[in-house]
């Protein structure tokens, strides 16, 4: 019988992946952009036949979302955020403005990632993406829940990585998850970015000082329907944006707020896309369904389908129903349904005029703390704009639904899988995009002619990568001592890694064994 602490065999292999990723700082600065782009053009081609597996396996895994909505939104990542990340401005490159000023991106540091663990898989590709394009080292995290399918998901990543020539040492995946694993590496100071998406767990209490926390939240996000609206497409863009992938997309619509003189009319449209409005004694088996006494989900029941949640509360619902209404009247702290409610259901009210009704969409931003979006349908522009003014909210989107164009899919938005709270990131209020990868430095230069002629040389100095050197083994020649050091020839010397790495065999032969 072997006593393994998985804790401290966590918090080494930490060690491990973090030591890699500071010292592949260097190696990523050398790299030529070429280089990078490749790179990711070849993750897009490799995984994208891979999405309906992935899909498949993290539903098997983890039992949350559809695997066809997550295969979809995979595929997504994997074709138009990634062009829209390519098209970012790349690091060390001087831009010049109309104005004769310049500036130029560089990476912040090595990034750390806490997977979800609902489309773990869309929104490990999304940051990496980001890391590779923005050359920053970035190490994830899975919990227990989604743990393989990630892991399955970082070995195809690294097998492209090693094919393109990019530094693996710049990809890292805790393979031993464990609590204290995670918080020690996020504890670390050469660490400049944390991104906690373990919105269910209450996520790590993180030092921010030093460093950009963001913390990733589904938002209490209310949508409000105007009596200018279009109402047909106000319709297909919430029933849209609630039921993919069962509600869980980040931003995702909570409730709704629609104005007396079009309230029957849009119920109507409602009720035949799908949307089945509960009665009161319905709404309090549901309440009764979801949730434990304290108000918090059962984990079972999170991301599920409405057909599905509908039984489990013992209400007879069409299978066709895509979302459960639940009309109130007004939004209490005590009431599960003026929250975030995990699923494809939605909170509805009724408001005599846009003024109060903007009141309304406030309190509920309010209600929990987490205001990541909000949504408005209507035609007229004051009323846009006072929406727009006023509204404690990151992303303020017009005319379509917080879930697809709070992630920049239906929408103009820079497009992401991590959306931040209006007070849940120390850093952002808008979601976690490129920029935030990379930090900006101003160049000015003097007010001569020759000064302004040096700069625009340098803009167009093209980038000399930093040479590379790499050990390769010749059992039968001479051995070069600054390259190979002191190690035998033909081997080379022990490192922590094929330490560590020989100790987690040795652990799970002993669990075979037993």
């Amino acid at each position: 019988m072997s006593l393994i602490d998985n804790d401290l065999l966590s918090i080494q292999e930490a060690r491990i992946l973090l030591e890699h990723a500071a010292e592949s700082v260097e190696v990523l600065e050398g790299l030529p952009a070429a280089l990078v782009d490749d790179f990711l053009c070849h993750l897009g081609e490799r995984l994208v036949p891979m999405v309906g597996e992935y899909a498949q396996e993290a539903y098997a895994e983890s039992d949350y979302c559809s695997p066809e909505d997550e295969a979809t939104l995979t595929g997504w990542v994997l074709t138009d955020l990634l062009d829209d990340v390519r098209a970012q401005t790349p690091v060390q490159r001087i831009i010049r403005s109309r104005n004769g000023s310049a500036e130029v991106c560089l990476p912040k540091g090595v990034v750390v990632s806490l997977l979800p663990d609902w489309l773990a898989v869309p929104t490990m590709l999304s940051q990496l993406f980001m890391a590779a394009h923005s050359k920053s080292p970035i190490v994830f995290s899975a919990s227990a829940r989604i743990h393989a399918t990630c892991e399955r998901v970082m070995a195809d990543v690294l097998e492209v990585a090693e094919f393109c020539h990019y530094p693996c040492e710049a990809l890292g995946f805790l393979s031993i998850f464990c609590p204290e694993g995670e918080e020690w590496v996020c504890s670390q100071p050469c660490v400049r970015v944390v991104i906690d998406s373990r919105e269910e767990s209450g996520g790590h209490d993180f030092d921010a000082a030093g460093r950009d926390v963001y913390h990733a939240t589904l938002g209490n996000n209310p949508v409000f329907v105007e009596s200018s609206a279009d109402l047909t497409a106000c319709a297909d863009e919430i029933v849209r944006g609630k039921s993919f992938c069962y509600g869980m997309l980040p931003g995702a619509e909570q409730s709704i707020v629609v104005e007396r003189d079009v309230d029957e009319d849009f119920q109507s449209e409602l009720r035949r896309r799908g949307c089945y409005f509960l009665s009161d004694e319905q709404a309090d088996r549901l309440v009764d369904a979801l949730f434990m006494p304290d108000g918090t989900p059962y984990r079972e029941l999170i991301a599920k389908s409405a057909f599905d949640l509908a039984r489990r509360a013992d209400i007879t619902v069409p299978e066709s129903t895509k979302v459960l209404v639940v009309e109130k009247p007004y939004v209490s702290e005590y009431s599960f349904f003026s929250k975030a409610k995990f699923g494809p259901v939605l909170s509805y009210y009724v408001e005599d005029s846009w003024r109060t009704a903007c009141e309304k969409c406030i309190e509920l931003i309010l209600n929990s703390g987490h205001g990541n979006a909000l949504s408005i349908f209507s035609k007229d522009p004051e009323v846009i704009r006072q929406f727009i003014l006023k509204k404690p909210v990151g992303r303020v989107l017009v005319n379509v639904s917080t879930g697809l164009g709070c992630i920049g899919c239906h929408s103009d938005l820079p497009k992401t899988l991590t959306v931040t709270g209006w007070d849940c990131a120390t850093t952002s209020e808008l979601g976690v995009t490129y920029g935030d990868f990379v930090r900006r430095r101003q160049v000015g230069v003097g007010t001569g002619p020759l000064s302004h002629e040096l700069l625009e040389r340098a803009s167009s100095c093209d980038h000399t990568p930093v040479t590379v050197r790499i050990r390769i083994p010749d059992p039968g020649g001479p051995h070069d001592e600054g390259l190979m050091g002191s190690a035998e020839a033909g081997k080379e010397p022990e490192s922590s890694e094929s330490w560590f790495s020989g100790v987690v065999k040795a652990m799970r032969n002993d669990s075979e064994e037993e």
